[in-house]
């Protein structure tokens, strides 16, 4: 994921220190709900987090959000697998690029 291509995002927030070669239930104090957030122009962000919180039978969940509107994102997708999340966070950042 550090290879990713934001085009034109700002990291803004980011405690995404989960280790892909360890199982998730060795690191579930990096489980986190709130683990990257990426801001975009015109009111757009990606926000990356891990559901349930704490629970390493959990998932990554991406979002799009605009102005701030968390009950309606505009772009979710789940994923347990690193390169299904790099493709996932890659088509959220291409759908804000044609939004933009």
């Amino acid at each position: 994921m550090e290879k990713t291509d934001l085009q034109s995002g700002k990291i803004t927030y980011n405690e995404f220190n989960i280790d892909f070669s360890v199982p998730y239930s060795e690191q579930v104090e990096e489980l986190l709900e709130d683990l990257i957030q990426i801001e975009y122009k015109n009111g757009y962000l990606i926000d990356l987090g891990w559901y349930p919180e704490f629970n390493p039978q959990g998932k990554f969940i991406v979002q799009v959000i605009k102005n701030y509107d968390w009950e309606n994102p505009i772009f979710m997708e789940q994923s347990r697998d690193k390169k299904q999340l790099e493709k996932i966070l890659l088509k959220a950042i291409n759908l804000i690029m044609v939004l933009l």
